[in-house]
């Protein structure tokens, strides 16, 4: 028998399979960095494009605030205007309100009172529907008045903490809610003298 003699050095051979490993890690690790770098541009870009819209959105504030701080300050008119605009749409008051009380007696109470440009909407307490039928008689009369209305005649009944008063002493009152037109031209030429 011949013994066998191999005097080169044994050298194996590389298998494939760690080949193909080392392979598709590096494939691997090409596609995770373009991947990321990929993210990276577009970020970026989208970075620069938030940054322009928030100086636009910084510059419109700028202009808007600018804006209220000009809205907020009081307009000034002279002394002129204002005279010529009050003697335009302004009447006075105080012989409207001479009117009204001159035909209410003392036991009629005033409950609310709203003027506006061309009516009077008052609600007035009367002890009986006689006084309230004067009443709008005589306000109907005056050259003040061009229209008197009685919107609303609600009976008050007089109420002690939650209950209803149950008293042949005490009265009914009712309210009237009056809406009148003034006259403006009557009232603007100054009226009647009294």
């Amino acid at each position: 028998m011949v013994p066998e003699i191999n005097l080169l050095p044994q050298m194996e051979r590389r298998s494939a399979g760690n080949k193909w490993g080392a392979l598709l890690v590096g494939v691997a690790f090409i596609v995770i960095v373009s991947f990321l770098a990929f993210h990276y541009f577009t970020l970026t870009k989208s970075v620069k494009t938030l940054q322009a819209y928030q100086q636009a959105l910084l510059a419109d504030k700028a202009t808007i605030e600018a804006e209220i701080a000009t809205l907020e300050q009081p307009e000034q008119m002279d002394l002129a205007t204002i005279v010529g605009v009050l003697e335009t749409i302004t009447y006075p008051v105080s012989p409207l309100l001479e009117e009204m009380n001159l035909y209410r007696s003392e036991d009629v109470y005033l409950r609310e009172f709203i003027l506006t440009d061309n009516e009077i909407e008052f609600v007035m307490d009367f002890e009986t529907m006689p006084e309230t039928a004067t009443y709008v008689g005589d306000l109907t009369g005056s050259a003040y008045f061009a229209d008197v209305k009685v919107e609303e005649v609600e009976t008050i009944v007089p109420v002690e903490g939650d209950r209803a008063v149950e008293s042949f002493d005490v009265v009914d009152h009712f309210a009237n809610r009056f809406t009148v037109t003034i006259d403006p031209t009557y009232l603007r030429t100054g009226g009647a003298v009294r």
